[in-house]
This record gives C-alpha cells, structure tokens and sequence, in this order.
C-alpha cells in the first residue's frame, strides 16, 4: 500500500512540475520580447516561385543602360567583397530554379507604367515609421532581417517593410529602399514582391520603372514574387533577408538577399549627388501609402506591436555597415525611433539587445483605419 501511495504522489508532483514549467514559458513569451524570441525560429525565404511575367533580354541591352548618366558605364558583374564567392541558387523539391540563360537577365514585364502616388510623401494619406540612426557617421550600407507577410490592399494603396540608406538635403534627398513590398498599382496583384525604390535629385522611381538599376544575376530580381510568407500566430516565422552593401572598391550600391549575400545587381554611384561616397541615415521600418478619403492600408503583419512577436511585424539582426566598411549590429544608444500619425494604427516597439539568433530586434506595423 505504502509503494502505491508513493507511486500516485510522484505522478502528482511530476504532473503539477510539468503544468509549472509549461505555465512559464507561456508567460515568458506574453511578457517581453527579450524572452519570446528565443521560443521561434526564424528561417530564410528561398523563393522557389517561378513567374512567367518576364522576359529574359541581354545584359548588355537592358533599359537601365539608357539612362544618360550611364552612357558609358562598364557593367561590374560581381561586387568586390565577394568576387571569390560563387552563390548557387538553392534547389526546391529536387528540381533546378528557372532562371535565364547566361549572358541574359529578366525584365519583369508585368510592372504597370502608371504614378506611384504618395511617392514625395507629403500627404496625410502616407505614413512612415521607422528605426533611425541618430549619430554623425558615414554609412556604407545596413542588413535586417524582415518577417514577410502577405497583406490585402486595393489598387493605388501600398505597404512597405524594409530599410533605406539616405544622404543630402530634403530639397535634394538621396536614398534607396529595399525590401519587400505589396503595391498592386504597380505589380498588378496583391502579392508581396521584392521591391526597391531610389531617388537622386528630385526623380526616381521602384524597381526597374525607369533607367537606373543595373541587374547581373539571372535568377533574382527586382519584382519576383516571395511566394512563401510567414503566419500570424504561429511559431515558426519566415524571414527576408536584405543587405544594401556598397563596393569599397567601385561606389556601386549593391542589392543582395539570403543570410548567405546573393548580390544580384546594383545602382551605379553615378546616379547620386549625395549617396557617392556613404550614405548619412540607416532607416529601418516600413511606410505605407493610401489615396485621399481612402483607409489607410496594414503595415508589417497588420498587426499592432502590442500584439507580440507572434503576431505582430518584425525586424531581428538589424545591422549597419559603418565608415570602415565593417558589418555590425546596431548601437541602441544611436538609434531613435521615428513615428507620426495615429498609434492605434502603425507603432514600432524597440528595446535594445534581444540576444539569441534575434540579436537587435523590433516589433512594428499596424491595421492602418480610417483614423490615421
């Protein structure tokens, strides 16, 4: 009798420790961001998603090369800090991506030529927030790593997630984005498309919307669908990595992706009056962008800050490439955070050192409304 009542008090005690140990962790991860990352996993987009909505044209032939400032550019087919690096793109289910033959590049034919309105941001109807450098430095680049999430917008509507470097005055502002964008205006579509935008001197425009971006790889580019997204609410999230890197050797500022640095082309220094040697902001975050009497579109997952990293947009391992060209991660003494609008429509939460794989991480986004 006495081993059997010791038996049931031991399956007691087990049963109650295991309740204990699971009621904490669960409190962990509702409590801060610090101890509820290291309960994810975040892996690499490898974007298998083969889109018929582009041709392959030469190399030496594609519309990037009309720009006037560009007449006699020499195409530079590998950046400097990874010409000995020879990236292959990964396989999916045992079958070779598609891509262009050598000696070609896609040119993504299903971007409409249609304005980009609330491209000069200066209406109530674009919002911003973001993650910003607050330090005098030159820059040379930055990397994040962004959980991607599909969002529903209507035409002329759009939402950003990714960062920009930028240089000059606001009457002549240098930049580039890059990251991830849904801008059905553009694409057509609701789909998230790896995006980018530049401006120098008063012009520029998204991807490969007018001359300017010079593409090398013949398997990514500007445009393509990242067909695979992460979930709200679930644990496991899907990461876009992003580097904007700028060639010590060269000035080109180049566009690469995956944590393992695909470079798959670049924006010639000879586009930009202030970007030519460093870039004086690093800005992290996302904006958004809707028509006049319109709501205002989701940013990040849609989901507000408040919501946790489970639900909510986020950024980890965010880093900068500083004055000597070096990689390394955010100073949070150096950063500030930069917010306008209502908060019950996008926020940004940002503490510092998260540790783990996560590193420097921020929660941001938000539903968008009609109060924003």
């Amino acid at each position: 009798i006495k081993s059997k009542v010791y038996k049931v008090m031991t399956l007691f005690f087990v049963v109650v420790l295991s309740f204990c140990i699971a009621g904490s962790n669960v409190d962990a991860r509702t409590r801060t961001l610090s101890n509820e990352t290291s309960y994810f996993t975040t892996s690499d987009i490898v974007t298998h998603h083969v889109d018929i909505d582009f041709d392959c044209v030469d190399i030496h032939k594609q519309p990037s090369l009309n720009h006037p400032l560009l007449k006699n550019h020499k195409i530079q087919l590998y950046p400097t800090f990874t010409r000995n690096i020879m990236s292959k793109r990964p396989s999916y289910d045992g079958k070779i991506i598609e891509e262009c033959p050598i000696g070609k590049i896609p040119f993504h034919k299903k971007i409409k030529r249609h304005q980009i309105e609330g491209f000069q941001s200066n209406s109530h109807e674009y919002h911003s927030i973001s993650l910003d450098t607050n330090q005098t430095m030159t820059f040379h680049g930055g990397c994040a790593y962004i959980g991607a999430y599909n969002l529903t917008l209507t035409e002329k509507q759009y939402s950003l997630s990714g960062f920009w470097v930028e240089s000059g005055p606001p009457s002549n502002l240098n930049n580039i984005f890059f990251g991830a964008g849904v801008m059905p205006n553009l694409y057509g579509d609701s789909q998230l498309h790896l995006t980018a935008r530049w401006t120098a001197d008063g012009s520029g425009c998204y991807d490969i919307h007018c001359p300017g971006f010079v593409q090398v790889r013949s398997n990514t580019y500007l445009g393509m669908v990242l067909s695979h997204v992460s979930s709200i609410g679930t644990f496991r999230k899907l990461v876009l990595v992003v580097t904007i890197k700028q060639d010590k050797v060269t000035g080109h500022w180049w566009l690469c992706i995956y944590s393992w640095l695909e470079c798959f082309g670049y924006f010639p220094k000879e586009l930009f009056s202030h970007l030519s040697s460093g870039a004086s902001i690093v800005r992290y975050g996302g904006e958004t962008y809707t028509p006049p009497g319109m709501v205002s579109p989701p940013m990040g997952s849609g989901r507000l800050p408040q919501e946790k990293f489970r639900n909510s947009g986020f950024m980890e391992r965010v880093e900068i490439i500083n004055s000597e060209y070096n990689q390394i991660d955010i100073n949070p003494r150096t950063m500030k955070i930069n917010k306008d609008g209502n908060l019950s429509c996008y926020d940004l939460l940002y503490r510092g050192f998260e540790g783990g794989s996560a590193r420097h991480a921020f929660l941001y986004g938000g539903p968008g409304g009609r109060s924003c």
